[in-house]
């Protein structure tokens, strides 16, 4: 075990990030060493508590015995590691003044953009230094600062608000929040750091949005059930719009049909997608993908939640390439990808009569045909017989039916 975790976490200064010598306590509460918080209210002149952020009306250090008797009693047994514990606390910088500019209602915006010039530099310079921020409440304050920038005050700091908000953007998916953290602070003021990622979506720089994708990725996998209902007006159309320049690297792309696949099965916000134009923008996807199997799991898989409405089935099937490109996918890439495609299917031979005779002309029947005959996923080999044994009448009455298939 190393020193850090012999550290009992609340012995540790939330300033400093050092067992503390001399702990006191302030009106909300919270234990800091003397000389840190003391630093923190005369030389920083703030009226703030560093970790919850309440403004202070009492500003007295109440002197905390009891836990200066359990840090020194620790101390006392565990002479042989204490050395070791305590420099491994040390992150080697003060992160006091970094919260006095992110933290103070009052600060500067161009104070602002140093301390996020700041925290990428340290970051760069030893990734460990990330743990220590969060623990210090950076990484929350960070948080806030995209989620409540307000652009009047940027511009009467002669600082451009996108620019600070971008950079803040840049830092916060530099700092890796913890699964923890990350749900914390997009739950707050009901969702509104997701809200303003959304936002960026659409309007932030490129490096911005990649950012802001990348985030709100890991942001729906933490977060509950009632925030994915309720996104934002913004965040689907956002998606499309990157996904529909098709520039986009691999990584952004996933973030961005994960987020959709997180999203989707809550609320309307399947009907949301098709509006937005999400089912012609996938299948253009799916024509150009033809060697990544992750991406097209995840396509497909889009597509099936999407078909799950009669206005997905009918956008699917209305587009030119729509019912081509998933028969495309059967036992192309992996048997998830099979998997999901015959899903796809599935849904549209049930509800859209009118895609029979586009089935046999595109090849699908016959590569149903090919399903059930092959070793493979058995799922997959009963929902190909399942189609097949509801339309074959049909089909069969074709000139364009492959008898050859028959057993």
């Amino acid at each position: 075990m190393d020193g850090l975790d012999n550290v009992p976490p609340f012995f540790l200064c939330p300033i400093s990030l050092q067992v503390m010598e001399d702990p006191v306590t302030i009106s909300t509460g919270v234990s800091y060493d003397r000389a840190s918080i003391d630093r923190w209210l005369t030389l920083y002149e703030h009226h703030t508590c560093p970790v919850t952020n309440q403004h202070l009306t009492d500003l007295t250090l109440t002197p905390n015995a009891t836990l200066l008797r359990l840090i020194q009693s620790w101390a006392a047994c565990s002479t042989g590691c204490v050395a070791a514990a305590v420099a491994a606390t040390k992150p080697g910088f003060d992160v006091s003044e970094i919260l006095g500019d992110l933290g103070d209602p009052a600060a500067r915006a161009d104070g602002k953009a140093k301390a996020l010039n700041t925290i990428r530099s340290l970051v760069l310079d030893d990734d460990g230094h990330a743990a220590h921020m969060e623990k210090a409440g950076v990484t929350s304050l960070v948080a806030s600062l995209i989620a409540r920038c307000e652009p009047s005050e940027a511009l009467r700091n002669l600082v451009d608000p996108v620019v600070l908000i971008d950079e803040a953007t840049s830092v916060l998916h530099l700092l890796k929040p913890s699964p923890e953290t990350l749900r914390e602070v997009s739950e707050r003021r009901n969702g509104e750091l997701i809200a303003n990622l959304a936002s960026l979506l659409q309007r932030g720089s490129h490096q911005a949005r990649v950012h802001a994708a990348l985030l709100l990725r890991s942001i729906y996998e933490v977060v509950g059930d009632n925030l994915k209902a309720r996104i934002p007006v913004d965040l689907i159309e956002g998606v499309v719009e990157i996904l529909k320049d098709q520039n986009a690297d691999r990584a952004t792309t996933m973030a961005l049909l994960a987020i959709m696949i997180e999203v989707l099965p809550h609320g309307k916000n399947r009907l949301k997608a098709v509006q937005a134009g999400a089912v012609a923008v996938t299948v253009e996807l799916l024509v150009e993908e033809s060697v990544d199997r992750r991406k097209c799991e995840a396509m497909l898989y889009l597509l099936e939640l999407m078909c799950g409405r009669a206005e997905g089935r009918a956008e699917l099937v209305g587009h030119p390439a729509g019912v081509a490109a998933v028969v495309a996918k059967l036992l192309s890439l992996s048997s998830g990808v099979t998997a999901r495609a015959v899903m796809v299917l599935g849904l549209v031979c049930r509800y859209c009569g009118g895609v029979m005779e586009e089935m046999l002309q595109v090849g699908g029947v016959a590569k149903l045909f090919m399903l059930v005959q092959v070793d493979g996923n058995r799922r997959s080999r009963e929902m190909a017989k399942g189609i097949l044994g509801n339309h074959i009448k049909a089909w069969s009455k074709s000139p364009c039916f492959p008898s050859h298939c028959l057993p």
